[in-house]
């Protein structure tokens, strides 16, 4: 099978595109399984690390199922819901990423106030917990990817609606696949852990508006830097 390398230039998303065009194309068809994480790697000329982030992505949109031993299988589409969520999650641009801050806005900012309202011992810990994972040294992508994705889905739980948090989730499984590539911006990482503990800080205070307007201004703050590399993509281009 002939795949292509990709730009190195925003390689989460573009290996993503490129695993869906072989999906959509019936390359792989449901049922089948991919290439091992190795295999893909070589084909792509990549690091392993980037075709292990793109896959999670993948499973985390129901696109592929992740089985313990075996490897990754392409999932036969479920829901109409999960294919707006595929859409979104690889076609996401500049045009429409005000649309999507929108919506993180309307569901993660009410997350965080009803976490606020609800805190426990037990969340202040894992949200502390998942900025002092962020905020270690050295840090690689990866695993500040995890620890952010892991400090929004507790919020999200906090909720107690399980609608929320299932919402939630499809907007991480997104945010995996388009905002690492900000981290190349110096300051990101930084700002990153400052907001989310602004945002922790107010939801253990119990802070319902304090924890709402943290996590609004974490998530401007964060469109106002992927918007950044789409500008630079265009300077390059």
């Amino acid at each position: 099978m002939l795949i292509k390398p990709v730009s190195r230039a925003t390689l989460p998303q573009e290996i993503v595109k490129a695993l869906t065009d072989l999906i959509m194309k019936r390359v792989w068809k449901p049922g089948d399984l991919i290439p091992s994480e190795k295999e893909l790697a070589i084909r792509f000329d990549v690091g392993r690390s980037t075709i292990r982030e793109a896959v999670k992505s993948l499973v985390v949109l129901g696109v592929l199922e992740a089985r313990a031993g075996e490897g990754s299988f392409v999932r036969e589409p479920t829901s109409e819901l999960l294919s707006g969520a595929f859409r979104w999650g690889v076609l996401l641009s500049e045009g429409n990423l005000d649309d999507f801050v929108d919506v993180r806005a309307h569901i993660e900012v009410e997350c965080a106030r009803r976490a606020a309202a609800n805190c426990t011992d037990e969340l202040s810990k894992q949200l502390r917990g998942c900025i002092d994972e962020m905020g270690a040294e050295p840090m690689d992508h990866g695993a500040f990817m995890d620890a952010d994705t892991r400090f929004h889905l507790a919020i999200a739980r906090a909720a107690n609606n399980p609608i929320f948090e299932n919402i939630g989730s499809t907007i991480q499984s997104i945010v995996r696949i388009w905002y690492p590539r900000t981290y190349y911006i110096p300051e990101t990482k930084g700002r990153t852990v400052s907001e989310h503990r602004a945002i922790a800080d107010a939801i253990a205070a119990g802070d319902c508006d304090g924890a709402g307007n943290a996590m609004r201004a974490h998530l401007i703050a964060a469109s106002l830097r992927l918007r950044r590399t789409f500008a630079s993509d265009r300077d390059q281009g």
